[in-house]
């Protein structure tokens, strides 16, 4: 067949057919049969092509710039590459193309003259930037799958055995401690007015909610823990950058509320109230392993319907017994949390949690304990844990206390739990050692009184 001869395409069975010119495809011009035939035997009669004959089909040329160099953002570029598009290929990914589609328009607006030589920029190098977290837009918490209020008792809390009772006791003293969806509610509308009134006046601050807020561990009357992240200074000490820009927003906050402080701890904290709504917050700065440590504990959270409950009994057994208090030499809420994880990760067997990267190795046979079990031999794990040996850790299972001392000897004195992002102590609060006999003789006697009764009374104080 020769290459300018016409084809034919059949249609559907109804009629002729249709003869297209090769190249012309693209343009949708279809030319009937009675047609192609006059044009066709106008061209035969006189032995060469006549007027009417269709022409062969050649692929333009695209025009070139006379005063044009061979470069495409700012690296050289071969002659071949010039004419990549002349030859129905795309090769813009391997040297540059011959001209930027800018100067072509330019070509074709101006009737072909000359474009206009366009400064060509030099490559740069991004510098590396630290560590900055994705700013959220203030609609997304409303509508985001975040652990909210649990208001449906799971099949598997009771199974006919002699813990029956105080799991039950367990879980409703969970259902009414737990943080219900109206505060949530009330919590993030005043993170969403502060975020906005702090964007009017400091356009580079970003807030962001941390803690049990977000992590589904937070109790209905627990304070809002808020992070403010600002651009660090490499040469700026960071407990003083801190303390600076709290120190702007002091003034602020104390319009609605007179009654704000600036606590001058290692990490500074701006805690005020929220008299409206009823709330306590908790405002520091440039703690990023806060956020972090979210969205970790928002994975633990998920994993299985019974470390909520957990987390929220322990936190509330130890408040009773005046052992969750960091401001007091005691525990905070975060390590107490830390150390039931990693209860159910060493403690249990098999283990009810894993690790996020080893979650392939989760076995198949799930651990059927129930939530008294757990609670009850939380309480033994940790009366008998060697903590002159071992620290407290969920990042790895076991890990040896002179590891951690060889960095930093001073933090890591008495009770020590690993924060598993910068590797340091969250229960450097506990540095008395008075105060750390009274927590391990806390967990040893709810655990004797318990295990006799099988009664949550038993584990809480005689005044309580």
């Amino acid at each position: 067949m020769n290459e300018g001869s016409p084809i034919m395409y059949h249609g559907n069975g109804y009629g002729g057919g249709v003869y297209m010119v090769p190249g012309q495809i693209d343009r949708s011009r279809q030319y009937p049969l009675e047609m192609l035939q006059v044009l066709s035997s106008a061209g035969r009669g006189n032995g060469e092509h006549g007027q009417g004959a269709p022409r062969r089909w050649q692929a333009r040329r695209e025009r070139q710039p006379s005063n044009k160099d061979n470069t495409a953002f700012s690296y050289d570029s071969d002659d071949s590459s010039l004419s990549s598009n002349a030859s129905g290929s795309n090769k813009s990914s391997e040297k540059g193309e011959g001209s930027s589609r800018a100067e072509r328009s330019a070509v074709q607006t101006a009737g072909g003259a000359a474009p206009v030589q366009q400064q060509q920029r030099e490559w740069r190098a991004r510098p590396k930037r630290d560590f900055r977290p994705r700013r959220i837009p203030l609609e997304r918490f409303a509508t985001a799958a975040y652990p909210s209020q649990i208001k449906f008792t799971p099949d598997d809390l009771l199974n006919g055995s002699k813990w029956d009772s105080l799991s039950q006791e367990i879980w409703d003293k969970f259902m009414k401690s737990q943080q219900t969806d109206e505060t949530f509610r009330k919590k993030m509308n005043l993170w969403r007015y502060l975020s906005m009134a702090i964007r009017s006046m400091f356009p580079r601050y970003s807030l962001y909610v941390v803690g049990s807020t977000m992590s589904g561990f937070g109790l209905d009357n627990s304070d809002m823990d808020l992070c403010l992240h600002v651009r660090a200074h490499q040469h700026v000490d960071a407990r003083a950058q801190a303390l600076l820009h709290l120190n702007y927003l002091l003034d602020y906050i104390r319009t609605f509320d007179s009654g704000a402080e600036l606590i001058h701890a290692k990490v500074p904290i701006l805690k005020f109230r929220d008299v409206r709504n009823g709330l306590q917050v908790d405002l520091n700065c440039n703690n990023v392993v806060g956020i972090r440590n979210t969205d970790m504990l928002i994975y633990f959270s998920r994993l299985d319907w019974r470390v909520r409950p957990l987390v929220t009994v322990t936190k509330l057994w130890a408040r009773a017994h005046r052992i969750n208090d960091a401001r007091r030499r005691t525990l905070s809420s975060y390590a107490l949390t830390l150390m039931v994880i990693h209860y159910l990760q060493c403690g249990t067997n098999p283990p009810l949690l894993v690790r996020p990267e080893a979650a392939h190795e989760r076995r198949a046979h799930h651990n059927r304990a129930t939530l008294a079990e757990l609670f009850l031999h939380m309480l033994k794990y940790y009366a008998d844990f060697p903590y002159e040996q071992m620290a407290i850790s969920v990042r790895v299972k076991r890990l040896p206390l002179a590891e951690c001392r060889v960095h930093d000897p001073h933090q890591w004195k008495w009770l020590c739990v690993e924060e598993p992002f910068d590797l340091s102590n969250t229960a450097r609060s506990v540095y008395d050692p008075e105060m750390f006999e009274k927590i391990v003789s806390t967990f040893r006697e709810s655990y004797k009184r318990l295990s006799v009764g099988l009664r949550l009374a038993d584990a809480w104080p005689a005044d309580r």
